[in-house]
């Protein structure tokens, strides 16, 4: 410090001169003054100094200091700010977000855009610091846990409540919000769905044969029922062993008028205008095409068989060895219709699930396929939503009255003023021409052949070693032609097989001049022979593949090679389904005869469950229509 002024005892001061130091800037602080007296004297003297330099220095000192405590403070913040952002308020808000997925939407909030940009931003994360933090150490957070664990019970929450349960997840998670309370006193909502009843054949024997490796046998059949209706935007609803229930949803009809629409939609919600129904993407030919689709998957034998041990294998190809077909069959039951979804239960146990006559419809239809000797039945609600096209190839097995059994003894003459009429169709399909050489592959002008059955990779996949015993399992690709009308129906005598497998062509006469078929028919039929003889390398795929997602449909599913020739064999001579169609018009009009033999005659051409049938009936009543034979079977439930 620089002395400016100094005080002597006398108490005079002297002021150095102002050229050497001018004192008047300076402020109190920077002033230091310093007495100087003698001990026990009064006596003192005292002087005024200058620091403001080193006030300035000092300041410099504590300003670069405090700059670098920020530095550092902020490095510290970044450091620690950044791991704590990514590791935790970053995984907190996204579980935030996927919880609003869940009560918005619990059961399709997967296949959502939000929830891809979800999982596309968890692995741009894993990505970008996988130097810093290994996958492995990401995956061991408790928010990664925590967000696992939320994933799972919306998993768990999606295949416990299923399509029905929407609703109530919802409603539960939104209202619930605050409070650990499930509400239970909502009513049920009305929908309009497409039912998909599906039943495993000859379950009993299953059980027997497996015992406890049934829940993997089923499960196996549940994976591929599901799997193949949740691709094409069906919801599994229900499980009652050996049976599995399935819905599409279908639209809300909208309130525009028909020239506001466009021509497609507009046309597929007026087929179904009659019963009340819309379905503007596609369910019915979605949910057929499902049942396609199973169809074909439930001809791999090894898939279902492949896990079990030897023993339980073997008893269950043992079992089966003298039925014909895959060791899987399933029936199927479509029908569309309105039900009420709600919950059914307690705060212990709960179930969500349809409540409806067109549920019964569908498993009614399902029952009725035994009967019928079809693989499918839909009924005219579930065909009047498919499209035209599809509508073509289904083909129309009987009409019915349903009849209350409470009304059991009621005249058929009231039945058929007061009862309910239902038309049931089906979709026929030789699933086994799959793994059969088409005679198309010898011979693309369709002519007749021999006899002769190929061996068929169907036969051969049929066939397991388990032990030193082989248990090989007929193949259902020898059921052909006339050899069925024989003493299983009454009245009626045994035919000589026939020397061709089907058909070479349309002959001219066939029909007793009723070719009015034909003419729809002849394109479609051209141009599927035509195509199938040009794929004559074609091969199934060797093992089953399941479809993992949605996927995306369009009608040009049905003129792939595979529909094609589970097709071939009912469209190639084209004289099948009119033939099929003149014999039922005759039935119900009461000429038994023209009946009799059209059916006989698709009998000749190839094995069908609906023309044996009638032609049983037929027999019964030894080819004379009863007298209060009402023109459609009556059927009770």
């Amino acid at each position: 410090p620089s002395l400016f002024k100094y005080t002597r005892v006398n108490e005079t001061s002297t002021m150095f001169s102002e050229q050497y130091f001018d004192a008047s800037h300076l402020r109190d602080h920077e002033i230091l003054k310093v007495d100087v007296g003698r001990s026990g004297s009064d006596e003192y003297t005292f002087g005024q100094f200058d620091q403001s330099r080193q006030l300035r220095d000092v300041a410099k000192i504590e300003l670069v200091t405090t700059i670098i405590i920020l530095v550092v403070w902020a490095l510290g913040v970044a450091s620690f700010a950044g791991p704590i952002m990514t590791l935790v308020v970053d995984p907190i808000e996204r579980m935030v977000r996927l919880l609003s997925m869940l009560m918005k939407d619990p059961l399709g909030y997967q296949s959502t855009r939000q929830y891809r940009n979800l999982k596309r931003e968890s692995e741009e994360i894993a990505h970008r610091y996988k130097s810093v933090w290994p996958r492995e150490v990401l995956k061991g957070m408790e928010t990664n846990f925590l967000m696992s664990t939320i994933l799972r019970i919306g998993s768990l929450m999606r295949v416990g409540f299923g399509s029905a349960g929407v609703e109530i997840i919802r409603n539960n998670l939104e209202r619930g919000r605050h409070k650990d309370v499930l509400f239970l006193s909502k009513q049920g909502g009305t929908v309009s769905c497409v039912f998909l009843f599906c039943d495993i054949r000859q379950f009993t024997d299953a059980t027997e044969c497996l015992q406890e490796e049934v829940f993997v046998f089923t499960n196996k059949i549940a994976a591929v029922v599901h799997s193949i209706c949740h691709s094409y935007g069906g919801s599994a609803n229900k499980n009652i062993g050996d049976a599995f229930l399935l819905s599409w949803l279908l639209d809300e009809k909208p309130e525009k008028d028909d020239d506001e629409l466009d021509f497609n939609s507009s046309s597929k919600m007026m087929s179904g205008d009659k019963y009340g129904l819309c379905a503007l993407k596609n369910q019915a030919d979605k949910a057929l095409l499902s049942v396609v689709k199973i169809s074909m998957a439930l001809h791999y034998d090894n898939y279902f068989v492949e896990t079990m041990n030897e023993a339980a294998r073997k008893r269950l190809l043992t079992k089966l060895s003298t039925r014909k077909g895959p060791i899987v069959q399933m029936g199927f039951g479509l029908h569309a219709g309105k039900a009420v979804q709600g919950a059914i239960g307690s705060q212990r146990k709960l179930d969500a699930t349809y409540i409806s006559e067109s549920v019964e419809r569908a498993e009614f239809l399902e029952s009725s396929t035994k009967k019928y000797g079809v693989p499918m039945l839909i009924s005219d609600a579930f065909y009047s939503l498919l499209s035209a096209p599809n509508r073509h190839r289904c083909r129309k097995v009987d009409q019915l009255v349903m009849q209350r059994e409470e009304n059991g003894g009621a005249d058929p003459n009231e039945l058929l003023d007061s009862g309910e009429k239902m038309s049931i169709y089906t979709f026929d399909m030789d699933i086994e021409a799959l793994w059969t050489p088409s005679e198309t592959d010898d011979d693309a002008s369709m002519s007749s052949t021999s006899d002769t059955h190929y061996p068929s990779q169907r036969q051969s996949r049929n066939t397991y070693a388990g032990g030193k015993a082989t248990v090989r399992r007929g193949s259902s690709v020898t059921r052909r032609a006339s050899s069925y009308i024989s003493s299983d129906l009454p009245g009626f005598m045994a035919s000589t097989p026939p020397t061709i497998h089907r058909r070479p062509s349309f002959m001219p006469g066939m029909l007793s001049g009723k070719d009015s078929g034909r003419s729809e028919m002849k394109s479609d039929i051209e141009r599927a022979v035509e195509a199938l003889s040009q794929e004559q390398s074609y091969k199934p795929p060797k093992d089953l593949v399941l479809p993992n997602g949605v996927q995306h449909y369009d009608e040009r599913v049905w003129l792939d090679s595979d529909i094609k020739r589970i097709r071939l064999a009912y469209v190639s001579s084209g004289i099948i389904f009119p033939k099929y169609k003149e014999g039922l018009a005759a039935y119900f009009a009461k000429d038994w005869q023209h009946a009799k033999q059209c059916f006989e005659f698709v009998l000749v051409q190839r094995d069908d469950g609906p023309s044996r049938l009638f032609l049983k009936r037929i027999a019964e009543h030894d080819g004379i229509p009863p007298r209060d034979f009402i023109g459609y079977t009556i059927e009770q439930f």
